[in-house]
């Protein structure tokens, strides 16, 4: 099988720097395990929150952590750390080669958006953000591995898109595609889905806007790896 990875993110008012981080790390055992973590506010307060909880997460993943273990123990590290004042939102969609599974831990209000067997549907609820308690747990999902699955989330910038001026994205519309969509087109639809939201809020979004996404494809017909990325300065 190959994996394709696809994310955009776009900071509050489009300008500055976005309070959400997004990490892709490779897991030793083998597949990659793709990261979002929203910090509490905007700008670089945020960042260096959810840059903390992200670079948590990186180092234990590729240490050798199970992915319920890494959440709760970058909750614990957040919560000692700030001692209970300050809060994230984290989310992690893997596939585990080891194990033949998708593994989701959702730390987060925003939903973990799922195609698999011609169905789309979604994992919400029931997901505490990380931080302010001791015991905060993740929920957790595993599902198998198979050809034409996709797994995507993102952070409430996208949710809230266009709530200023009475608006919203068709989430509908949205599923309808999602169903449809070939896995190598996955980077354009979700560039073309963050355009729609900043378009939405007018071009300055009222808040960090992210989206990740993972397909799996079914073809083992070369080993060559590829990585693209676009990032302003």
């Amino acid at each position: 099988m190959r994996i394709e990875v696809a994310w955009a993110k776009m900071p509050k008012g489009g300008f500055g720097e976005s309070g959400d981080s997004i990490e892709l790390v490779e897991r030793p055992l083998g597949g990659l395990s793709l990261i979002l973590a929203d910090g509490q506010g905007s700008g670089p307060a945020a960042r260096r929150i959810s840059r903390m909880v992200a670079m948590k997460a990186v180092s234990l993943i590729a240490d050798g952590s199970r992915d319920g273990a890494v959440a709760r123990a970058v909750q614990d590290m957040l919560y000692t750390a700030r001692e209970g004042r300050v809060t994230a939102t984290l989310a992690l969609l893997s596939a585990d080669f080891h194990s033949r599974t998708l593994v989701i831990a959702r730390n987060a209000p925003s939903p973990v958006v799922v195609r698999q067997s011609g169905q789309v549907f979604r994992l919400e609820g029931h997901a505490e953000v990380i931080g302010t308690y001791r015991r905060t747990r993740p929920a957790m999902t595993e599902l198998a591995l198979e050809p034409d699955s996709i797994l995507l989330t993102y952070s409430d910038g996208l949710a809230t898109a266009g709530k200023r001026y009475g608006k919203s994205l068709p989430w509908e519309a949205i599923d309808e595609e999602l169903a449809s969509l070939p896995i190598p087109d996955l980077g354009a639809w979700v560039d073309d889905v963050i355009g729609r939201a900043i378009d939405l809020d007018q071009g300055r979004p009222s808040d960090d806007i992210s989206m990740m996404a993972l397909g799996v494809i079914g073809d083992g017909k070369t080993a060559l790896r590829r990585l693209i990325a676009s990032i302003p300065y």
